[in-house]
């Protein structure tokens, strides 16, 4: 956007990604005059599946490692772009599991059912083209198939919003082909389209607040010569769409406390590195689209990125041991456990500095749920013929045979040795009509504002058990439908 952006809007929205921009669009196209403000830049489509490093100094949040503190640390990757991590992820996609909704609707009290949110989700599917994979399968998920079967498991492809999927392999650096569906494809320019404006670089500080309404915010906007300027963006409604992190962060600077992250919620993931006798050849294709389910909701098996830099990372723990491995790297897939998360999470303002302080402490029903997953995956790597197994976790070095995987079915992994990643957090600012355990009611309404909405992971109850992308653009396409009638009046 060239010039000064005006400083008024009907609907202030902050953020970009996945509920910001579904906002967006939904607000715009019902006739309302909406402003987006997104902290990080805006990528020219020339630099999608560029140079991989660039990518993590440019479209990730502190480099792709935000730390969650806790006596087992967590590394937490999300985008800080236009788009948000649509931009930058796998493309996975899941409705809302039944189950899940009605666990909400018991112990939160969330008042939105499956059938409401039906036509949601088919929205959102259309948009983003969600779709399975249309070509050959790549052989890591070939052999993932092949593991599963043998230990008599059931499995299903993961839908993407892929729809055309080249193999590129370049989804955490932007898809360079188009057919991975960042919100930045099709969402924010209808959006644009239906008149609303996007304005990057620009990140908001202060909510400014006159009794129960907020009458705008305190955002320090790039001037794009290196310069930056604090500027009041004032708005009749104000959208707070930031993530599961930077919205509680922002409520809190902004003086908003009740059941405001507190709660934060994770996937915890502990990756595995396998070696395979024939080339796979995993860097040059898609990553592997199996998810296994037959674990739900507790613990899910699923493929990961394979790349030289993700390699490295990922055997870093087993260092210098692992380190001839990455000559062989056209043997080498990745996969993960991902749990569904019942430890304790939190997000402050930190004592100093422009990040909050996040943390999360990994309970035993984690540790344990980690443990056995590994087991079962190293187990299934094996049976589809893999020689070792090598996880993230220091100082157990490779699993070679299938006694020293099913160990893990009983003992516990030593919780001083993980390493553990997440790209899936959520719950900071649960919704429901449960005054003592939410932060906002049905709709995302903030409690003790009269127009301010939350549209993001933050909102989702607790932990959705599968990639929340779609629950969170469902419940956001929901709840601004209910906002456009209700600003229409």
């Amino acid at each position: 956007m060239s010039g000064a952006p005006a400083r008024r809007a009907q609907v202030l929205v902050i953020g970009s990604g996945a509920g910001g921009a579904t906002a967006a669009l939904t607000l715009a196209e019902r006739g309302h005059d909406v402003l987006v403000l997104e902290e990080g830049p805006r990528i020219p489509d020339s630099r999608y599946g560029g140079d991989a490093v660039d990518a993590m100094d440019t479209w990730y949040r502190d480099r792709g490692m935000t730390p969650i503190l806790g006596r087992v640390p967590i590394g937490f990757v999300e985008g800080r772009c236009v788009g948000g991590s649509t931009e930058i992820n796998s493309g996975f996609w899941h409705r809302t599991p039944r189950e899940t909704l009605l666990r909400w609707r018991t112990r939160f009290g969330l008042d939105v059912t499956p059938e409401e949110l039906e036509p949601c989700f088919a929205w959102a599917e259309a948009l983003l083209h969600v779709s399975l994979h249309a070509g050959p399968r790549p052989a890591s998920t070939e052999l993932f198939a092949r593991g599963i079967e043998r230990m008599g498991w059931s499995a299903q492809e993961v839908p993407r919003a892929a729809r055309g999927c080249q193999g590129s392999n370049a989804c955490a650096q932007g898809c360079p082909t188009g057919a991975k569906q960042g919100v930045t494809r099709r969402l924010l320019p209808a959006a644009v389209a239906a008149g609303a404006r996007v304005v990057a670089d620009c990140r908001a500080k202060l909510l400014t607040r006159r009794g129960p309404r907020v009458t705008g915010v305190f955002a320090e906007l790039g001037l794009g010569d290196g310069r930056r300027e604090l500027v009041h963006f004032e708005a009749d409604h104000v959208v707070v769409a930031g993530g599961p992190l930077q919205t509680p962060f922002l409520l809190r600077r902004s003086g908003f406390r009740y059941n405001v992250g507190a709660t934060l919620g994770l996937h915890p993931m502990l990756k595995v590195v396998a070696r395979f006798p024939a080339p796979v050849d995993a860097e040059a294709g898609v990553l592997p689209l199996l998810g296994v389910r037959e674990f739900w909701p507790d613990v899910s098996l699923g493929g990961a990125f394979t790349t030289r830099g993700h390699l490295a990372m990922q055997l870093s723990d087993a260092w210098p041991a692992a380190r001839g491995l990455l000559a062989e790297r056209r043997h080498l897939a990745s996969y993960y456990v991902a749990v569904r998360g019942s430890g304790a999470g939190a997000v402050r303002p930190a004592a100093f500095g422009e990040a909050p302080r996040v943390t999360y402490d990994l309970s035993t029903d984690d540790l344990r749920h980690l443990s056995q997953g590994l087991g079962r995956l190293a187990s299934a790597l094996l049976a589809a013929g893999a020689t070792e197994v090598w996880p993230t976790v220091q100082r157990l070095g490779p699993i070679r045979a299938e006694a020293d995987a099913v160990r893990w079915l009983d003992e516990l992994l030593d919780r001083r040795r993980l390493s553990l990643t997440t790209v899936h957090a959520f719950s900071s600012c649960p919704m429901g009509e449960l005054h003592e355990r939410t932060a906002t009611d049905s709709r995302g309404r903030l409690r003790g504002t009269e127009n301010v909405t939350l549209l993001d992971a933050s909102v989702l109850p607790d932990s959705p058990g599968v990639n929340p992308q779609g629950s969170v653009m469902g419940l956001a396409r929901h709840n601004a439908l209910r906002l456009a009638d209700e600003l229409a009046r």
